[in-house]
């Protein structure tokens, strides 16, 4: 089998090529990015996926593709123009390119938009409010049309906040979900921005990984999106279980509205169908403390996040 990840040097990219040698499965991996930090033994593609030469070497000789390179939200929306080159135009090629074969694309719950009417569920109407959520809602739309069509197989994943990414992660207007680890275990104070029942749906990387990794290897066709599994945490007990595991962790709260609609207004999520396909998240605060320090250990490593 012969496999191609974009973004594969990022802080999700990583996540997913660890997780993929832990499997042992046999596969052929070309890792895709703009830059790499370190080198490794799989092959790598520096280079940038809106060069239409770069875009046809990343699929010319691959069974299966998961796109996880994109323009993080914040980013986004201070230049339009750049994220419809790298959100939209990307996938759209990339949907072209690898007719005929497996696609999974890292959607998100942007296109839900801030502080969605809930609880969500696999009927709710995705509408997006941001320059991110649309062109995620847009390519999502351009993908089950090619289901549909039996052009391309695979699917549409909507991912939930990452945790934890790497320290005040450029680009990302959530990065406080992750910087609340790190100053946890730092033990330094850190004011999180919102207030304690401020809720968001998060998951660690590595259950994040899993879940790329299990639908990249699958043979099913989702014509529909997938909302993956998330834990919907309270910010107050996310706090109070991180003081309680670190004792030198002093965090407070202070709240920012804007920062609190738009990450951290999230109603109940019910993700049956994700479920049903083997989709999984931490089931409570523990497990997700547990999950994300591991990775947190002065041994590991995170990388900057996907780019395009």
């Amino acid at each position: 089998m012969r496999l191609t990840i974009t973004g594969a040097d990022g802080f999700v990219g990583r996540a997913v090529v660890r997780r993929l040698r832990e499997t042992g499965v046999a596969a052929a991996l070309l890792l895709v990015d703009r830059t790499f930090a370190e080198a490794g033994p799989e092959r790598r593609l520096a280079g940038d996926l809106t060069d239409p030469a770069v875009l046809a070497a990343a699929t010319r000789d691959c069974d299966a593709l998961l796109h996880l390179a994109a323009l993080p939200g914040g980013a986004a929306e201070r230049d339009p123009a750049a994220s419809r080159a790298i959100n939209l135009d990307v996938p759209l090629r990339l949907i072209e390119a690898m007719a005929g074969r497996r696609l999974v694309l890292a959607g998100s719950i942007a296109v839900f938009g801030a502080a969605p009417a809930g609880p969500i569920d696999d009927q709710s109407m995705a509408v997006p409010d941001s320059v991110y959520g649309t062109h995620k809602r847009m390519v999502e739309l351009a993908f089950a049309d090619a289901a549909r069509r039996g052009a391309i197989a695979g699917a549409v994943l909507r991912l939930p906040g990452i945790v934890a990414r790497p320290a005040a992660a450029a680009g990302f207007g959530s990065a406080f979900l992750s910087d609340v680890f790190h100053a946890a275990v730092a033990g330094r104070p850190y004011v999180v921005p919102v207030a304690s029942d401020a809720t968001s749906w998060v998951c660690s990387v590595r259950s994040c990984a899993a879940n790329l990794v299990r639908a990249l290897l699958g043979d099913g066709a989702e014509h529909a999106p997938v909302t993956l599994p998330a834990l919907r945490v309270r910010m107050g007990d996310l706090v109070d279980a991180l003081e309680a595991r670190l004792p030198g962790a002093t965090l407070t709260h202070a709240e920012n509205p804007a920062l609190r609609h738009a990450f951290a207004s999230y109603p109940p999520l019910i993700t049956s169908r994700a479920a049903a396909l083997g989709f999984t998240a931490e089931p409570d605060v523990g497990a997700l403390i547990d999950a994300v320090l591991a990775d947190l250990s002065p041994n590991s490593t995170q990388g900057p996040p996907p780019c395009a």
